[in-house]
């Protein structure tokens, strides 16, 4: 049976990307992203200095962050994104729950297109002139066309793979836009996780768990082996969380000791509001549907 679902996947994967290839999305990259993760993720930035830097090391106490995905701007679904009733929402809320910075989980560009991640910043601009920094994840559309070299130079942080630390917590930005860590990502993540005795939040684009949305591996990290891996170092080494995109729908999964969740789109309405008590080492997160 988990062998024809396996097949199934592989199918589906194919027939999507005939389809794709034919809309202008680049042949080499639905099948290899454009870039390797190798090439993209050698190296974990260190957010510790410069914009946001002192900004993260001084959160203390209890606040909030935001988290919204797969904006995909440049399709016909992007045209449903409100961004005013975002902003109206965030605008909204008590002081005590004021997020101190966004997160948006991949898929920003619809075919990785440059004026496609324009029109995402020009969104962005309007959430950082409420003095809220916006920090991305690369997704698997944003490296169609060659797409990476545009989200380098356009969404900060300008790397795919990053840790910042709060006066108690991690964050660990993960680069999983092709379907994989990678060796090299993997073998650094784990250095840096095994040093690291803080509790630990994680973002990823792709989610991490092995089974993935209908038992099709298109979901969720393309090897089985390395999915199981990053599963046991999570568990290891003190994760909380790990929020992901991609899959276009909410769900969530608790793995031993932390919860992946997994959120609809940006263009569906969804983020959400997720709450941390440094005191406690605790989370907890509210989705907002509009």
């Amino acid at each position: 049976m988990k062998k024809f679902i396996s097949f199934l996947s592989r199918i589906f994967i194919l027939l999507t990307a005939l389809e794709l290839t034919s809309c202008g999305y680049g042949a080499l990259e639905l099948f290899h992203h454009g870039d390797f993760v190798d090439e993209r993720a050698d190296q974990m930035k260190e957010l510790y200095q410069g914009r946001v830097g002192p900004t993260f090391a001084s959160l203390s106490g209890t606040y909030t962050f935001v988290i919204f995905t797969d904006p995909h701007y440049g399709s016909k679904r992007s045209e449903n994104i409100d961004e005013d009733e975002f902003l109206e929402w965030m605008d909204g809320l008590p002081s005590d729950q004021s997020p101190k910075f966004c997160v948006c989980l991949g898929d920003i560009a619809e075919r990785g297109e440059r004026k496609e991640f324009l029109k995402y910043c020009d969104f962005v601009e309007k959430i950082e002139s409420r003095g809220i920094p916006v920090l991305n994840i690369v997704g698997n559309h944003d490296l169609f066309n060659s797409g990476w070299d545009d989200f380098a130079d356009l969404c900060f942080p300008y790397t795919s793979f990053y840790r910042f630390k709060s006066s108690a917590f991690s964050f660990y930005a993960l680069d999983t836009g092709s379907g994989s860590l990678g060796p090299k990502q993997f073998k650094k993540l784990k250095s840096a996780m095994q040093s690291d005795p803080r509790p630990k939040i994680v973002f990823s684009h792709y989610p991490i768990y092995g089974s993935g949305m209908y038992g099709l591996s298109y979901y969720c990290l393309q090897n089985e082996e390395e999915s199981t891996r990053v599963i046991t170092l999570f568990e290891e080494e003190g994760v909380t969380d790990v929020y992901a995109g991609h899959v276009h729908h909410h769900q969530s999964k608790e793995l031993g000791d932390y919860t992946e969740r997994c959120f609809d789109t940006l263009f569906n309405q969804e983020w959400a509001l997720v709450t941390v008590n440094e005191a406690t080492g605790k989370t907890s997160t509210k989705t907002i549907r509009k």
